[in-house]
Parts: structure tokens; C-alpha cells; sequence
């Protein structure tokens, strides 16, 4: 198969930079933070018991401009066994008590006793926040399909299209930019077996033909209005 369109790379390109970048961000902030559905667990099933802090770490980074600690506390669950539990917080007043080793009210999974969160806080550093990239990545992900699917068509007409003669009939310069490179549409009609004046496009980087001239494509006999220039 030739090369894909400029308009096909650009969706390929792009699709698949958002997929990756969301990808990779959403994974290190799951694995910096704790998952976000920890939280939806915890609002489901939580149990609040009081804790006793055992350390007060610093953590990584700032939320807000706000220094992220990491606070160890033991419990003992319904059952009346010893717990261990840690979560991550930017709450002056939270981490001031449990840096005196205050006690701390919390609130655990019973069918997981290390999810936990101090009452009232999230027991994801990030919290929702990690949708954004989340929604970057399913947004790349739905472009990138949509170029794959592109390009599978592409290789369709490539392998069974029927060949004819268009004539340029206008070339204008996209929004699209790929490597700094505008991508010219070039729009052209031509003559199918069984219908007259069937119209098509295609996006290049490269120099792009005159109004008038001739160039060469592939349509689905099927149907004429898919069709792809050949060269």
C-alpha cells in the first residue's frame, strides 16, 4: 500500500501521542497518589474507626502550593483485629495532630483494611483530578481509532478499487499542520462507471497539482464516493 493520506497521518500522529501521554500520566498518578477509585469504594463501604499515627513523612511534591505528608496509623477493625494503614494529606490541622500523635478518625474498606482515608479527606492524593488525563487519553484513543479505520479503508481501495482519471478542481490549505508543514486539500471530481461527476479529496504535504490537472484514483465500484487518489 502506498503511503497514507497527510489527513490519515495527522489522525494517526496525534491519536496516538494523546493515547500515550494520557496513558503514562493517568498510570503515574495512580501509582504516585493511589487509585481514584478508592474513593468510590470507600464512599460505598467505608467503616470509621479512630486511629492511633505511628510517622509523619514528607512526601513528593506539592498540591496547591501545599506540601504533601504521608501519615501511618494503626486501628483495630470490627473484628478486633490490629490494622496498619497509610494515606497522603496536605491538611495543616490533620497533620499537626497526627505529627502529636493525636488520635485520628478514619475511615477503612472492611474488605480491604490497608484502603483507608482520614474522615472527610480523599484517600487519593490527586483524587479526580486524575480524570483529566484519563480524558485525554480516551479522547487520543477514539482519534487514533478513527485513523486506523482510515487506514484500513485506504487498503481496501488500494487492493480492489477501479481506476480513473480526475481533474483537479480546487486546492486550499487545511487548519491541519503536521511537522510545521501546512496540509494542502486538493479536491477533484471524476467520471465513475456507472455515474458521472463523482467527487473526492485528498490532503498532501507535499506540492500539491494545479486546478486543471490530472491525477489518478482508486473508488469502490460500490459505491464511487470512496475513493482515494493513487499516487
Amino acid at each position: 500500500m502506498r503511503a497514507i493520506e497527510a489527513g490519515t497521518a495527522f489522525l494517526l500522529l496525534f491519536g496516538g501521542i494523546w493515547t500515550l501521554v494520557g496513558v503514562i500520566v493517568t498510570i503515574a498518578f495512580t501509582v504516585a497518589g493511589g487509585p481514584a477509585w478508592d474513593d468510590l469504594i470507600l464512599n460505598r463501604r467505608a467503616v470509621v474507626v479512630s486511629a492511633t499515627p505511628v510517622s509523619v513523612q514528607p512526601g513528593n511534591g506539592q498540591i496547591n502550593g501545599r506540601p504533601i505528608f504521608r501519615i501511618a496509623y494503626t486501628f483495630t477493625d470490627r473484628q478486633g483485629r490490629a490494622r496498619s494503614s497509610e494515606t497522603s494529606t496536605t491538611d495543616g490541622p490533620s497533620i499537626a495532630a497526627a505529627s502529636a500523635r493525636m488520635p485520628l478518625t478514619v475511615e477503612y474498606d472492611p474488605e480491604q483494611p490497608s484502603r483507608s482515608r482520614m474522615q472527610g479527606q480523599s484517600a487519593s492524593t490527586f483524587g479526580l483530578f486524575v480524570l483529566l488525563p484519563l480524558a485525554v487519553a480516551l479522547v487520543g484513543g477514539a482519534v487514533l481509532l478513527v485513523g486506523l479505520q482510515r487506514t484500513l479503508q485506504l487498503r481496501a481501495l488500494y487492493v480492489r478499487g477501479i481506476a480513473a482519471a480526475a481533474t483537479v478542481t480546487g486546492v486550499s490549505t487545511s487548519m491541519m499542520r503536521v511537522n510545521d508543514r501546512p496540509v494542502l486539500h486538493v479536491d477533484y471530481v471524476f467520471d465513475a462507471a456507472a455515474r458521472s461527476e463523482c467527487f473526492g479529496g485528498r490532503t498532501t504535504m507535499r506540492d500539491a497539482p494545479a486546478v486543471g490537472d490530472q491525477l489518478w484514483i482508486l473508488y469502490d465500484p460500490n459505491d464511487p464516493t470512496r475513493n482515494v487518489a493513487a499516487a
